[in-house]
């Protein structure tokens, strides 16, 4: 399909191209807006286009929202392409104030239809783009993309090595650990204490001589019995500091602690008792 223009000039939509039919020699590529925005005001014509209807049709399929400079610049385009493809007429493509644009009214227009693609071919250089077309080539933005890609594996090699510290001390920390207390499963904590009592069904035991004489023991049972311990729960009190520390700290158990710690102990810590 083509458009024949005052008999003068022919307009193929599909490819962009304004041709003299008087001399074919004379030929403009339009932009594809400006040739979007023609084939509106031909199919149109004599009516008026407003400036909606072209923002709707020429960019808004496409998703684009554009100013009405934008408009006016493709209309100028349609307009020296005209000339140049020898329409000696300034009004083919008229203003009308307010409203749009439209195909004046004194000229003619000739819908063809073709069953094949027409052949000719341009012989002039294409007018050039109205600058709402720049915007659409993005190159630019590849190449501004490329540091960020060279910089991510840094990126990603500063968080590694980190992370790989943290995983190897964890590692050597639980080792450290399972070495410990799965290699030395039958460590007595208490290997050291000895019993220094036995009242009321209670057993006490103690590593420390200060703790161990008769003043200052009687003074902390006293003080423990306070908490309302009962010795048929509880039955083995060990005292894990000495009369030097600055609290009494006490385990009592429900059984006595042997090679393995698994006696259901409480530990009691009374501050302010040790003067």
């Amino acid at each position: 399909m083509f458009w024949i223009i005052n008999d003068n000039i022919k307009f193929c939509p599909d490819k962009n191209v304004l041709v003299s039919l008087n001399k074919p020699e004379l030929s403009v590529i339009l932009t594809t807006p400006a040739s979007r925005c023609l084939a509106l005001l031909l199919e149109s014509s004599p009516e008026v286009v407003n400036q909606k209807e072209f923002f709707d049709k020429v960019w808004g399929e496409d998703g684009m929202i554009v100013p009405a400079n934008t408009l006016y610049q493709n209309i100028s385009i349609i307009r020296r392409g005209l000339r140049s493809a020898g329409e000696t007429s300034d009004t083919l493509v008229a203003t009308v104030p307010r409203k749009g644009f439209q195909i004046h009214k004194s000229v003619k227009v000739t819908r063809v239809e073709t069953d094949g693609a027409d052949t000719e071919e341009p012989a002039e250089v294409s007018l050039p783009e109205a600058p709402l077309t720049v915007p659409v080539e993005q190159p630019a933005v590849n190449t501004s993309q490329v540091p960020v890609e060279k910089k991510t594996p840094r990126k990603l090699r500063r968080l590694f090595f980190p992370v790989l510290l943290m995983i190897i001390s964890f590692a050597l920390g639980y080792f450290m650990l399972h070495h410990i207390f799965r290699d030395n499963p039958d460590k007595d904590f208490f290997q050291n204490y000895t019993i220094n009592r036995t009242e009321n069904g209670c057993h006490y035991f103690s590593q420390s001589d200060d703790i161990k004489s008769i003043g200052n023991f009687s003074r902390f049972i006293k003080i423990i019995m306070k908490t309302g311990l009962d010795c048929k729960k509880y039955p083995w009190i060990y005292f894990s500091s000495s009369s030097n520390a600055p609290a009494l700290s006490v385990l009592a158990c429900r059984k006595p602690y042997e090679a393995k710690p698994n006696a259901e102990c409480t530990a009691l810590y009374f501050r302010g008792y040790m003067q």
